[in-house]
């Protein structure tokens, strides 16, 4: 409401003495000088009062803009509030149920006196530590207040700790690594952009099993690849495949998908400024790029 509004009655008072004024000047044939000096009174007193007025309906209006954008600040965190509640909720009913495989396998396998059996409970236990790593991650990543720190780091120093952390993978399913070293330096978060290519290696493993794998990088793009000739993925996945929960057809066949892992490797190029790309073919493999900058 306009500040007008709130003194319109007023103002009318104030047309209707000044008429009532004007009416005596007539029937008592009062000077007009007094007249105009009776108006110039009514409407002084009138002004400071209507200055006065104002200020303290200034005030209310801005205390009352204040009050509705608390009130829109504190729908609005009740809502995020609400959602990550949710999503944490919903992710680690998915994790425990997830995590259950890979504890089952390693009981069962302990329980069997085979000569394999050393190697295959070590890669159940890698699994479950990359499991309990991608659900801190994940709650890391869905606070906003998160510090990247910045600095540069050579491409090996990022790659080369992966390679030895997944050797057990490579291995057990006898998967063949090519990996071409390159010591060119970028800027970068070295903690997050590992989490981001160790997601994507461990994609790789999983659909190229006894197969093999290619982790080289483009010095001119500063473009970081990590192909695979496994089983691909569908054309109608490639658009979605970063998305939140979606697991997409393979994810389905192999019932070990989360939908989070390139989920938090799309997040993260985000907040670290790098772009994610990936190009498939159903059973030829699948290409991701990591593009610094």
């Amino acid at each position: 409401m306009s500040f007008f509004k709130t003194i319109q009655r007023e103002i009318y008072i104030i047309i209707l003495i000044c008429a009532l004024f004007f009416f005596i000047l007539l029937m008592y044939n009062v000077p007009f000088q007094a007249y105009l000096l009776s108006v110039c009174i009514v409407l002084f007193i009138s002004l400071l009062y209507w200055i006065i007025q104002y200020m303290n309906f200034k005030k209310e209006r801005t205390l009352f803009e204040e009050n509705e954008l608390l009130k829109q600040e504190n729908h609005r965190l009740r809502n995020d509030f609400i959602n990550y509640q949710s999503e944490v909720e919903s992710y680690f009913l998915m994790w425990v149920h997830q995590i259950k495989t890979p504890i089952t396998a390693s009981k069962l396998l302990l329980e069997d006196p085979d000569e394999q059996v050393i190697s295959q409970v070590r890669n159940e236990v890698l699994q479950i530590d990359n499991y309990t790593n991608l659900a801190l991650n994940y709650l890391k990543l869905m606070n906003q207040k998160t510090d990247m720190v910045f600095m540069e780091v050579s491409i090996d120093e990022l790659v080369r700790p992966l390679i030895k952390r997944y050797a057990i993978q490579f291995i057990h399913y006898q998967t063949k690594l090519h990996y071409d070293k390159s010591d060119v330096m970028v800027l970068t978060d070295a903690k997050w952009v590992s989490i981001m290519i160790e997601q994507i290696l461990n994609n790789a493993l999983k659909y190229a099993r006894g197969k093999d794998v290619w982790i080289t990088f483009d010095d001119t793009t500063k473009t970081l690849s990590i192909r695979d000739n496994g089983i691909g993925i569908n054309a109608s996945d490639l658009p979605k495949i970063f998305d939140k929960g979606f697991s997409g057809y393979n994810g389905r066949l192999s019932e070990k998908s989360s939908g989070i892992g390139l989920y938090i490797v799309r997040t993260i190029c985000k907040r670290l400024g790098h772009k994610v790309g990936v190009t498939s073919t159903i059973n030829e493999g699948s290409t991701f790029t990591i593009q610094f900058k």
